[in-house]
């Protein structure tokens, strides 16, 4: 890793007194509550937060929003499995995928939890895919925690728009959200291959990849990612970890080249919008898992002009905002705007930790803010970047969790836990 440095400025190492920001307070406090409170234990990610919610069962919030729980955390009631034989398929029977608590299949032990907050789906060996048995998924906020595995092969993918038939052919139908790990290494540097792409169709967005390509957003293998898929007549984005990753709209020339060129090109169905359902691929590499499977059917458009979800930090922007929290609702009732520190410039952040230090890379050079708060808010710190689009931080990162917050001007930027190891 190269190693920058230049003048910083300490503006405080104790009590916070410089910037009020709710946000990032309400942030520490939600993590700090969630150490101390053994009923969110679910939601641990190596012992850090990844979200505030409970894992397999609906808020109350996302129940009065409109989101459904696609999957119990107990049986398969809702999925089948396409099996070539049978349309659909009894998941039970085929023993490809497990529902286990948390320890997973690799320690040992295949019980699964009496509570299903504790329980996920797990790839046991090569064979079928799961999907709903409802297809009729067209407008949608899709949300999914998956984690790979450790130390070995790791790839499957999120399908959505499937066309359910009795064939183990999982992709001729539906667009996929590439998943896997950096052992899966021919498709781990690859463009249209690479985890979070839209397989074969869409790659990630410049500020999503690193220089050869593979992502930059991804948490390391054996903790929880969170993906999430937004679709309205065919138009798209996925989103990794909080970040936007890709856009695309079906039909437009662009989406038409990728489609010529891709493997799909001889399946006319793929191109179309239509509905279908949603589909959890096994790809034959075991232990994959998932849980927190979560839908909203949308009835208004994110694109549409009236949405508070698009980025128009140049006043002529119409993707959708840079950062939406796994926890953030799509259109809750009652809320006709987002906060201000929601919306997020497209500026892109690089961060790296060593045993020498934090290293923060900007993708333009300006003033930027940069705060470090441990997760219990015992320690606090704030530092001064101008006109510069690097920054380098002393002292021991890794293995000592704390919220990043980076601020361009007076806009939140990215806020994110480092130093997990």
């Amino acid at each position: 890793m190269n190693i920058w440095r230049f003048g910083i400025t300490l503006v405080s190492a104790g009590r916070r007194s410089v910037r009020p920001n709710l946000s990032r307070t309400l942030f520490k406090a939600a993590i700090f509550f969630a150490v101390a409170n053994t009923g969110f234990a679910q939601t641990q990610d190596a012992g850090i937060y990844v979200s505030g919610l409970p894992n397999n069962a609906l808020t109350a919030d996302e129940a009065k929003d409109g989101y459904e729980l696609l999957w119990n955390g107990k049986d398969y009631t809702g999925w089948a499995l396409n099996n070539n034989k049978t349309n659909p398929g009894a998941p039970d029977a085929a023993g490809n995928w497990t529902i286990v608590n948390l320890k997973g299949v690799e320690s040992g032990d295949k019980h699964k939890s009496a509570s299903p907050d504790s329980n996920m789906l797990e790839v046991v060996s090569a064979g079928s895919s799961l999907f709903t048995k409802d297809a009729s998924f067209l407008n949608f906020d899709w949300k999914v925690e998956w984690q790979a595995t450790v130390g070995d092969l790791g790839n499957a993918g999120l399908l959505y728009y499937y066309q359910i038939a009795v064939s183990t052919e999982n992709n001729n139908t539906a667009a996929e959200y590439q998943l896997c790990n950096n052992q899966w290494q021919d498709e781990w540097k690859a463009l249209l291959t690479t985890a979070g792409c839209n397989y074969e169709m869409t790659p990630l967005l410049p500020s999503r990849k690193n220089s050869d390509n593979s992502p930059n957003w991804l948490r390391a293998e054996g903790h929880w990612n969170q993906s999430r898929i937004i679709s309205y007549q065919g138009h798209c984005a996925h989103y990794g970890n909080g970040l936007r990753l890709l856009e695309y709209q079906k039909g437009t020339p662009a989406y038409q080249t990728a489609f010529a060129a891709s493997k799909y090109k001889t399946y006319n169905t793929y191109s179309a919008i239509h509905a279908g359902s949603f589909f959890l691929q096994d790809h034959g590499q075991p232990q994959m898992k998932f849980r927190n499977i979560r839908v909203k059917r949308l009835t208004e458009d994110p694109w549409g002009p009236s949405s508070p979800y698009l980025n128009k930090a140049s006043g002529k922007d119409s993707t959708l905002i840079d950062t939406l929290a796994f926890d953030r609702n799509l259109f809750p009732k009652g809320v006709s705007s987002l906060p201000k520190y929601m919306i997020v410039p497209k500026t892109a952040v690089r961060i790296a930790t060593s045993s020498e230090g934090l290293a923060i890379e900007f993708s333009e050079a300006g003033n930027y803010t940069v705060s470090l708060e441990d997760v219990r808010g015992m320690r606090y710190s704030l530092h001064k970047v101008k006109q510069a689009n690097q920054i380098f931080l002393s002292g021991k990162f890794s293995g000592s969790p704390r919220i990043l917050t980076i601020w361009k001007g007076d806009t939140k930027i990215t806020e994110s836990i480092i130093g997990v190891k």
